[in-house]
């Protein structure tokens, strides 16, 4: 069991005392809905959530209101601001339109969650807080369809998989802008603090029709807090392993012109061996990562630009290692040095009609050793968008559009050959519309690689809603994916496996998707909620898949003659109540196979690292000045590469639990302080 001990301090507004008053009821709505599940602060300290209607209801209409909600602005008022009739309406900005990103990341343009066709998921930057993780990929692993798997478990690296779908089938956003390439889904999640996130949203099946060709198997959008004046945050974070964790962050200038310096540092350097097996069991790592934000607005667009830069150092092997034994066969160990740089940029219309420009920019360097193996990467990539909120023709009927340009080049020194240089002009565009109970978006993509052929990548994504309580949605489309070999496949490189490609290449994959969701709202006067049910299933031809059991001392990289199958079925409950209760439990079942004779009958060969069933459970309670949070996670059986006869190549299921008690302290001058 980890011990954690998590020590934060919180900036928050200063506490207003205001005349005495009756009896008030807040309403909190969109303009258009009202809001459930917010989160409402009196005078600095949680008090309660609104109910179905929008609604939270508190004795006195004295203080200081703030209230919080996924996927809209933060909202400060005085508490006897038009309380005198005994209610109060509130009316909370969409957070698409501030920060110029997407509120749903579905589309191109701005959508509400529950009017998205789009099964999205929407995790809050407190949720993932919630569960105390070292980072933003550990809190991940706590969602339903979303876990993150170990890469290696001498050195620790990690991806996340969506539905059973390799990390290397995901695509990461910041704010809206890809951070593209093969290095981006292994690094692209380390070091972003988890107090800059406002939220996460996460569309599990084929994006490629938006995105391009890293989205086949979903895509993960990290959507950062906006910037006010003033804000600072601190944390200090001390496990009972020795691994020293803290970072910290202010916001200076001016309202309209806001800038964000923050810095965020893991030390862990105790070399932990429980099992006496003389291999490290968890990495020594030493890692600072700082960010530069910037935020501006002006009459008529807003503009946001971020830049990070990354440095680590982690090492994995055997306990008695040097640094002088580094590259030799002294001792082993695996070593891993990284330097990367990404900056994002992006400028929308602060009334969400006209042209959007956003684009990115990262360089990645690593130089490992592995053993006696050296791996030396490098890969610099740049990509710009621009598309239009969209032409109308009639009521409810929109044509969005707009363009890419995709550079990237990467080197390195693996046995296979993954160099590349590619340019990738694409145009894409999408049909939004409404009529009755239904909605519907419907995209295409099209785009000519420089080294391959054309691509065209639709989707059709359709909303019903028979009744307001009552959501169906079904999404489906075409994914692909261009080679990438990035090939840090440690089994090959400490030399006990070579690496080999199949005779003629590799082509692109392709594949077809389909998703059917039903979703009922929950809630009552005093709690809120949602139930859902998915069913989804992934259908690939010319799958690239790494065959670890056709030659024993191989990784051969192949497409397979015929068809993969990824299928499965989750489940999910969520419940909120006014008085701080929040609790969550969500399932899935999933089966991961393919069959080289292209037929989909009987039973295929299991797909490696694809767990049969996982559960998540989550339970808690927010106080004024306390609370509480419980959350666990079961994974299932899963099929792992044969070694030899001693070892069995299907692993035991396992469990994992978090738990933690905070106590916050908030005083006169408006800090909060919680341990």
């Amino acid at each position: 069991m980890r011990y954690v001990l998590v020590l934060l301090f919180l900036g928050c507004a200063p506490v207003v005392e205001l005349r005495a008053q009756a009896p008030c009821t807040l309403h909190v709505t969109d303009g258009i809905v009202d809001v459930p599940g917010a989160t409402v602060w009196l005078n600095g300290r949680p008090v309660g959530a609104t109910n179905a209607r929008g609604e939270w209801m508190w004795p006195s209409g004295v203080g200081r209101i703030r209230i919080e909600a996924v996927g809209y602005e933060v909202l400060e008022v005085e508490g006897d601001e038009g309380c005198a009739t005994g209610r109060q309406t509130v009316r909370l900005s969409s957070l698409a339109y501030e920060l110029g990103g997407a509120t749903v990341v579905g589309s191109m343009s701005p959508t509400r969650l529950k009017e998205s066709p789009i099964r999205t998921a929407v995790i809050s930057g407190s949720s993932l807080s919630d569960v105390h993780a070292q980072d933003l990929v550990e809190s991940l692993d706590f969602t339903t369809g979303v876990r993150e798997t170990v890469g290696c478990g001498v050195c620790g690296t990690n991806s996340v998989y969506l539905n059973g779908m390799e990390g290397a089938y995901s695509l990461v956003l910041l704010d809206g802008v890809p951070l593209l390439g093969g290095l981006a889904s292994a690094y692209a999640l380390d070091g972003i603090p988890l107090n800059m996130v406002q939220q996460v949203e996460v569309i599990q099946g084929p994006s490629s029709a938006r995105f391009g060709s890293q989205a086949v198997g979903g895509v993960i959008n990290v959507v950062l807090a906006p910037l006010h004046l003033g804000d600072a945050f601190s944390s200090l974070r001390l496990d009972g392993h020795g691994r020293f964790q803290t970072s910290g962050s202010a916001v200076l200038g001016r309202e309209n012109a806001l800038w964000q310096v923050g810095v965020d540092g893991i030390h862990f350097q105790r070399r932990i061996d429980d099992n006496g097996d003389g291999f490290t069991d968890a990495p020594n790592i030493d890692r600072v990562v700082t960010t530069l934000r910037h935020q501006h607005l002006s009459n008529e667009r807003q503009s946001r630009l971020t830049a990070r830069l990354f440095v680590e150092e982690r090492f994995g092997g055997e306990t008695g290692f040097r640094e002088v034994d580094r590259g030799t066969d002294r001792t082993y160990g695996e070593c891993i040095d990284l330097l990367r740089s990404e900056m994002t940029w992006g400028s929308a219309p602060r009334r969400g009609r006209g042209w959007t420009f956003q684009g990115g920019g990262a360089f990645h360097r690593q130089n490992s050793t592995y053993g006696m193996t050296a791996f030396d990467a490098q890969e610099w990539i740049a990509n710009v968008d621009a598309f239009h909120s969209g032409w109308s023709w009639s009521e409810n009927q929109y044509l969005r559009g707009g363009a890419s340009l995709l550079w990237d080049v990467y080197k390195d020194e693996t046995p296979a050959s993954s160099d590349m240089n590619v340019w990738v002009p694409s145009l894409f565009g999408e049909y939004v519309g409404e009529a009755g109970s239904w909605s519907w978006i419907h995209g295409v993509r099209v785009e000519k690689p420089s080294t391959q052929n054309w691509v065209v990548a639709p989707r059709i994504n359709v909303k019903w809603t028979p009744h307001s309580i009552w959501d169906v949605r079904f999404n489906s489309g075409r994914g692909y994916r261009r080679v990438h070999l990035f090939t840090e496949e440690h089994a090959a490189l400490d030399g006990s496996r070579d690496v080999l490609i199949a005779e003629g290449g590799l082509n692109p994959e392709s594949s077809w998707n389909a998703n059917l969701v039903l979703t009922r709202t929950l809630g009552t006067e005093r709690w809120t909620g949602s139930a859902s049910i998915q069913a989804f299933g992934t259908l690939f031809n010319q799958r690239i898949y790494a065959d670890y059991d056709s030659l024993p001392n191989a990784i051969l990289y192949r497409n397979i003659d015929g068809l993969g199958w990824n299928r499965g079925v989750s489940a999910d409950v969520w419940l909120n109540d006014g008085r701080g209760w929040q609790a969550a439990f969500g399932a899935t079942w999933l089966r991961s196979e393919l069959f080289e004779s292209g037929i989909l009958t009987g039973q295929g060969d299991p797909v490696e690292f694809t767990p049969s069933w996982t559960t998540n459970l989550r339970v808690g309670q927010m106080r004024p000045s306390w609370g509480w949070n419980f959350t666990a996670q079961s994974v299932g059986r899963m099929t792992i590469p044969y070694y030899n006869e001693s070892f069995n190549d299907i692993s035991a299921p396992y469990a994992l639990v978090n738990a933690s008690v905070n106590r916050s302290f908030v005083h006169d001058g408006g800090g909060r302080h919680t341990l």
